[in-house]
């Protein structure tokens, strides 16, 4: 990786926040490379953190916010029904 070791550590920081989009730019940002390259260098360095025993949050994804409000249009219109 082409980074210097501050952004490095200031990657692995935004990733410990759980913040992974905003490492990808910070990569981005210092680096110049594209978007996918950047993504797949900050997936590595997440992997290598797990790997090495640092417990790193989980996100949801959009599809448990999806599958919640689906349910709870389902619940209102249920109840509009009856």
């Amino acid at each position: 990786m082409a980074e210097e070791p501050s952004s490095l550590e200031a990657i692995k920081q935004k990733l410990r926040e759980g913040k992974k989009i905003e490492a990808i730019k910070l990569l981005r940002e210092d680096s110049g490379i594209g978007l996918k390259e950047a993504k797949d260098q900050v997936e590595a360095i997440q992997a290598k953190m797990a790997a090495d025993g640092e417990v790193l949050p989980t996100s949801s994804g959009c599809a448990g916010v999806l599958i919640l409000l689906a349910a709870g249009l389902g619940m209102v219109g249920a109840w509009m029904v009856t």
